[in-house]
């Protein structure tokens, strides 16, 4: 899980185009900000790989410095595939 960092108890990995296992094993997906404006959803999955059971998707197309609360937990991992355009950081713990 390259360009993973902690900080105060909880961890952020950011992201491009290209999906990315964030996490194995359970915990919480808690907020999107977006560092460059995302072309398409961001899609996150309570699984090692982009399959299995969707837990939260974004509006279409969101813009640069939006932040947003996901607060998600999951039991087998967090699996984040972004649109097709765009960048991205995933915080979670």
């Amino acid at each position: 899980m390259a360009g993973t960092e902690s900080f105060s108890g909880s961890s952020y990995t950011p992201f491009t185009t290209a999906g990315v296992l964030v996490r194995s094993g359970g915990g919480r997906a808690v907020r999107l900000v977006v560092t460059a404006a995302i072309t398409g959803t961001v899609t996150i999955y309570d699984s090692l790989t982009a399959t299995g059971q969707i837990v939260w998707v974004s509006t279409a197309n969101p813009a640069v410095g939006t932040s947003v609360l996901i607060d998600v937990p999951v039991n087998t991992g967090i699996y984040v595939v972004p649109g097709s355009a765009g960048a991205g950081i995933l915080v979670w713990s």
